[in-house]
């Protein structure tokens, strides 16, 4: 192996340490459904706990406030008291059904009627207090019923699957706002509960005056979630593909589900709309350290295991008021900023819960405002023994006293300043990798550094003596020179010759494609955007981007996910969104569940043009004698696919 193979491989390895090494906690498994506008100080969070096993461990043990932890970016936050949504009878849900009545959702709505009847029955095998509301939506809208019961609501849907489709045209995103108030206002947020708009529809929208991010910002002030039920079987059309993406980037917004039929089963996933109500909390929150004039700011949960985070949330946005407590300091023990476990570090109380810079003068803390001039570096791990805390008492800040002495062991000045996240041994293995990568380089800069090996001297020529000078010759007319012969013509080259023949030969499709396509630039984009991507197919399961395929001049061929709806999967194995990895020849490239290509290269020579697909030819052979015709031009390339961005990468 050489050593310029050695040091890519060692960089390469210490960079997915480096990316890799900070996921020390769960994926996500917490979501936040409802974050209303603070007020006094305070605020009601309804969370979502989708990790399994946390599920399990919350329901066995309980949750209690220390089991969770509020990170504010520009703040401080305490949560207070944790209640579950199902412990209580009084606690309501409200959801309504909203279906699609344009004629383009025709084909689809009895298919529609029977997951709604699905959801019915899953919902009578369930407790009560439930209310169902039937809409149907288009260019206007109307509410059939409210049913309290499954037969009910049955009954509704049966009178309802009658009327048909018969709407002209639909205005889904205006319509779905509708529903979002309609259910805010029949189950308001102070009294408990959850709201829930569930939408079938095929993603027709004529209207793009309504923004998603607003809706779903909309939506979780008012505690309301938003599933999609997605029939895109039959869609087509230009703008599908992004259409379906503003009802998935909805759904998530809003902390819904977004289900498209034919990808997943869904009948299941719908039902399991019901279960999951079993999995809500309410999590009351105080402020503390609320800038003066603060509007806005980012939160997230976390769910711990001591100090160590185990689930959290997406970070989202909520309107925060400078008011009342909220403008207080906040104690030692409060964490302060965004959260550290997305980033792998779990922050310990003391770290940046203080109101001055870190670094302040230990052991100088205010009586009257506990813990709030006291630095934070060297903190320990326990709440009142962190260097910094102004001991004596038992009150943090309680007065003048000697560091790290109220009520807890006495921290060492720097032990503990390192982050907790990362375990020693991973810190001592990246420290060594990064040596040797560094040993690496250099050997390599000395191997390529020129030879300057001094060249011996040369020796001096003895003087020879001066003979007289002959007499010159006759001089004689030069030889005729003969004429150069005619220049050949250019040899052609093939515009695919710098890089090696690649082929995706297309396994699985809809009609009409080539049975394959030439990856002919390094940076080569699949997806459903005509005009914009390298290989553009019509298919309303592909996301407008859906991945990137790219080639190197070596053979090599990497495949990147680009945040598909869908998915992208190689031999099985779905890509994580934003992930890339080596394809070699012979694997199978999916992209969503309905387009196959398998890598192809038949070697590292371009290869003859084939009959079947018109590539790039070459013009006929000229005689070396004829010189080439300037009328004549050389024929134009064909290909299968007109790229929208120039071939020059």
């Amino acid at each position: 192996m050489s050593m310029h193979r050695t040091v890519t491989m060692l960089a390469g390895l210490l960079a997915a340490l480096l990316v890799g090494a900070p996921a020390v906690a769960a994926d996500n498994g917490l979501t936040v459904l409802a974050a209303p506008p603070a007020s006094s100080g305070r605020m009601r969070l309804q969370v979502e706990v989708t990790d399994p096993a946390l599920q399990k461990e919350l329901r066995s043990s309980g949750a209690s406030p220390d089991r969770f932890r509020v990170a504010v970016d520009q703040a401080g936050a305490q949560v207070k008291a944790v209640d579950r949504m199902a412990d209580s009878s009084r606690e309501r849900s409200y959801t309504v059904l909203a279906f699609d009545q344009s004629k383009s959702f025709a084909t689809s709505w009895p298919q529609a009627f029977d997951l709604a009847e699905a959801y019915a029955d899953e919902l009578g095998a369930r407790s009560g207090n439930h209310t169902v509301a039937v809409m149907t939506f288009g260019k206007s809208k109307s509410t059939h019923c409210e049913e309290t019961t499954a037969a009910g609501l049955r009954a509704c849907l049966a009178r309802v699957e009658g009327r048909g489709t018969d709407q002209p045209v639909t205005r889904l995103k205006f319509y779905i706002q509708e529903a979002v108030r309609e259910a805010a206002r029949k189950q308001p947020l102070p009294r408990g509960g959850s709201r829930e708009v569930i939408v079938f529809t095929d993603a027709g929208e004529e209207s793009p005056a309504l923004k998603v991010k607003d809706l779903a910002r909309d939506a979780r002030e008012r505690g309301v979630r938003i599933h999609v039920v997605v029939f895109s079987a039959k869609s087509a059309g230009k703008g599908i593909a992004q259409r379906l993406d503003e009802m998935s980037q909805l759904a998530e917004g809003s902390g819904g589900r977004y289900i498209q039929v034919g990808d997943v089963d869904a009948r299941q996933a719908v039902t399991g709309l019901v279960g999951a109500l079993e999995n809500l909390y309410w999590l009351d929150v105080a402020f503390c350290g609320v800038k003066p004039g603060q509007t806005s700011d980012r939160l997230s949960v976390e769910a711990l295991v001591g100090q160590t985070p185990t689930a959290w949330s997406a970070p989202i946005d909520f309107r925060q008021r400078a008011e009342g407590t909220a403008t207080a300091a906040c104690p030692g023990t409060v964490v302060m900023g965004p959260s550290q476990a997305q980033s792998g570090t779990s922050a310990q109380p003391g770290t940046s819960g203080s109101a001055n810079p870190p670094g302040a003068t230990p052991g100088t803390g205010s009586p009257t405002q506990p813990g709030t001039v006291t630095g934070s570096p060297g903190t320990g791990t326990q709440p009142g023994g962190a260097l910094g805390t102004p001991g004596g008492t038992q009150q943090p800040g309680g007065g003048p006293g000697a560091p790290g002495v109220s009520g807890g062991p006495a921290g060492t000045p720097g032990a503990d300043a390192a982050p907790s996240g990362l375990p020693w041994w991973l810190i001592a293995l990246l420290i060594a990798l990064g040596l040797l990568l560094l040993i690496a380089l250099l050997v390599l800069l000395a191997r390529r550094r020129p030879e300057q090996a001094a060249a011996p001297a040369e020796k001096p020529v003895p003087p020879v003596a001066a003979q007289p000078a002959a007499p010159p010759p006759a001089a004689e007319p030069p030889p005729a020179q003969p004429e150069p012969p005619p220049a050949a013509p250019a040899a052609w080259k093939d515009p695919f010759a710098t890089l090696p023949e690649t082929r995706l030969v297309v396994s699985k499709g809809p009609p009409g494609l080539e049975p394959f396509y030439r990856v002919h630039k390094s940076t080569f984009t699949i997806g459903a955007r005509q005009g914009e991507m390298d290989l553009a197919v019509n298919l309303p399961q592909l996301s407008g981007h859906h991945a990137t395929v790219q080639l190197f001049k070596g053979g090599n061929v990497f495949v990147k996910d680009e945040h598909s709806t869908n998915g992208t999967f190689v031999d099985g194995r779905r890509l994580n969104p934003g992930e890339r990895v080596q394809v070699r020849p012979g694997q199978i490239i999916r992209l969503s569940q309905h387009l196959e290509l398998t890598l192809v290269q038949p070697g590292l020579q371009p290869a003859e043009p084939s009959s079947q697909v018109p590539i790039a030819a070459a013009p006929p052979s000229v005689p070396a004698t004829t010189p080439p015709s300037a009328e004549a031009p050389r024929p134009k390339a064909r290909t299968l696919y007109a790229p929208a961005r120039g071939d020059d990468e």
